[in-house]
């Protein structure tokens, strides 16, 4: 899996997660890796379960950085995960801001 396949599967593995019926078909690009990058430090400040999400260090999120630091292991726990009320509000927050990115816009 290349590094924005990773970043995609991320996105999806996060919905499934959340109990929320949608796909990410979109561009990545770094647009996306930034909001990602911001979806995932907001979901770690309201939900114990996401604290091993590691805390990006930096101004920028690239894809890079999330094809480093989100395993496959890690993709799994967010198809695992419960759906959390905080977490799953987050997720929603964050779709259309996705898609926008995905757009350049």
């Amino acid at each position: 899996m290349n590094e924005k396949e990773q970043v995609r599967a991320t996105i999806n593995a996060l919905y499934i997660g959340a109990g929320i019926n949608a796909t990410f078909d979109g561009n990545v690009n770094e647009k996306v890796a930034q909001v990602l990058g911001q979806l995932l430090t907001d979901i770690r400040s309201c939900s114990v379960a996401f604290n091993w999400v590691p805390e990006p260090v930096g101004p920028r999120i690239t894809i890079s950085w999330l094809a480093k630091y989100i395993t496959k292991n890690m993709i799994e726990n967010f198809k695992d995960t419960q759906s959390l009320t905080c977490a799953r509000v987050r997720i929603l927050q964050y779709k259309t801001p996705l898609h926008l990115a995905s757009l350049g816009i």
